[in-house]
Parts: structure tokens; sequence; C-alpha cells
């Protein structure tokens, strides 16, 4: 029997560090869909599934255990990134909580602080009926812009947890310009959520993946387009490197097929023979010296209702 004297102090650094990474770790396979049991403690091999390239001691894979549900700094930057919350996310955020966590094993944590999350929801609910706030609904679920949330919430005394500090000093912003990435941004989030993936033992979120290269499509046609979905396709699958292209769903093929559905989803009002991805410039747009300005314009609007996370270019 192992007795705790042996154990290394859990003020230290490298406890702390090891503590981190492995709490990451293994909220990114939650994300996945595996199943661990956030409740109970660890069995070693399941940390050491977590964190084989991490090389953590022993002595410190036997006492580290899945974080409370509270929102430690790498995952407020996680939906500070974000253009928008669902409205769970931000009254579960609003109370301090990791959203991601709400839904496991419900009960087994602190309950005053689910009732202090449906309080908030409650509150968010007349502030919309009362338009309070601003509401984005897409497919069955409600968006909401994070800033517009955090100074609501501030303004009336809701944002009181000491874990909100974040969403705080979000409310102290003042309000951004039209912020519009560009085309390299969105390919540096592809490309980057992609090595997430790969950390993730090569199991593929799905949605997640979708959505970026959804973005990087987007951005690619807004860019030049002339381009058609095989072009962006071999795009995509030339900005990731060769470990990313052997995960499920970065393949060129499932690539090609993602993007083939998003031209089914986004269906011009006008004709719905016309697709997107597949658009080409009329001659007179060619030669117009506001060609691209044309074309956009009259795909905007179907993007913006299809993707409401995106932001678009005007």
């Amino acid at each position: 029997m192992t007795l705790d004297t042996n154990y290394p102090d859990i003020h230290s650094d490298i406890y702390k560090q090891a503590e981190t990474r492995v709490q990451k770790a293994i909220r990114l396979l939650l994300k996945e869909g595996h199943p661990f049991e956030p409740s109970k403690l660890l069995r070693r091999q399941e940390v050491q599934y977590a964190q084989r390239d991490c090389q953590i001691p022993d002595d410190l894979l036997q006492i580290i255990v899945f974080p409370l549900m509270d929102i430690r700094d790498w995952i407020w930057e996680e939906y500070a990134a974000r253009k928008l919350w669902t409205v769970p996310e931000a009254a579960c955020l609003g109370v301090g909580m990791d959203p991601l966590c709400y839904h496991l094993e419900p009960g087994q944590y602190y309950n005053g602080w689910r009732e202090e999350r449906e309080i908030l929801l409650d509150a968010i609910k007349d502030a919309v009926l009362l338009e309070e706030l601003v509401i984005i609904e897409k497919d069955g679920e409600q968006y909401i812009r994070p800033q517009d949330f955090c100074k609501w919430a501030y303004a009336r005394g809701l944002l009181t947890h000491d874990l909100a500090g974040p969403l705080r000093a979000l409310a102290a912003k003042p309000a951004p310009e039209h912020y519009v990435p560009d085309l390299d941004e969105m390919k540096a989030r592809y490309t980057s959520n992609a090595q997430q993936r790969l950390f993730a033992e090569g199991i593929s979120h799905a949605e997640r993946r979708r959505r970026d290269l959804f973005g990087l499509a987007v951005y690619a046609k807004y860019d030049d387009p002339t381009l058609t979905r095989e072009d962006i396709a071999r795009l995509a699958c030339e900005l990731l490197n060769e470990d990313c292209l052997k995960l499920p769903g970065f393949g060129y093929t499932s690539v090609r097929n993602d993007l083939y559905r998003l031209d089914e989803e986004l269906m011009h009002p006008v004709n719905d023979r016309l697709k997107f991805l597949q658009s080409v410039l009329t001659q007179h747009e060619k030669l117009s010296t506001n060609a691209t300005h044309r074309w956009w314009s009259r795909w905007r609007d179907v993007i913006a209702q299809t993707l409401p996370y995106l932001v678009l270019p005007k």
C-alpha cells in the first residue's frame, strides 16, 4: 500500500502542469464521445490512454482526477474564441460551469450550481420575450452573441459567481467593430483543429470538423469565385499533414462529400439548381470592376441562414 506521504506535493508546479495536461486530454476525449465516468477517480490505464506521449511520472498517475465543472482558464479560452454561444452554454458560463460537463452524470455534482444555472436560463428566456436579448435560431438550436449576453447579464447583476470573472471582463469591453476574418485565418483554424483531432487518438469530431471545413470553403470561394468543389477539396487536403490525412473524415473523398452536402444545403431561393461552390460567374460579372461583390451579394444571405456561426464579409 502506498502512503500519502509518498505522493508528490500537489501544490508543486510539476503536479499542476501534469494535472492540467491530463484534464485537457480527458476533456477532449469526452467531447469525442469516449465513455469515461468523470465523477469517479480515473483508473491508471485510463490516464495512460489519455496521455500516452506525455511521460507523466507513475506516482502522479495515481492521484490525478477529472476536474470539477468550473470553467478553468483553458476551458474559457475555448468559449471566448467563439462568435456565438448556445443559450444553455451561456447559462452555464454565467454561473462558472463548464458547459460540456453539465450533461455528464446529472445529479452527481453540487446541485446548487445546477439550480443557479436553471435560474439564469429562465432569466434569459424572459429577456428574449421582452426583446432585451436577440436570439438566433437555427435547426432547433438557439444561439446568442457572447458580448450581448455578458453585457445584459452584468447590467442585471447576474454575473456574481467567482468563476464568472471572464464574462464580467467581456461585458466591460467596448462593443467591437464588425470583425471579418480572412482566408488565412480560416486556413489556420481548419489546420489547428485538425491537429487537435490528431491529439485525440485519431477520433474525428465530425460536427466541428465540418464547421471548420465549411468556413474554409466559403472564404476560399469568396477569395476566388472561380474555384469549384473539387478545387476547394484539394486545397483543404493540401493544408493538412500526412498524419492528419489518416484521420477519419479528413481524406479527399470525405472532404469532397462534405462539400457536396454543403452545396445541397445552400439552396438558392431564386434557382434551386444553382450551387454555391459550383456556381460560375457570368461573362458580365467577369468584366465588371466589382464582379466579386455582385456575385457575393447574391449568396451572402443564403449562407448566413445556413451557417449562422460564420462571420461573413459584407
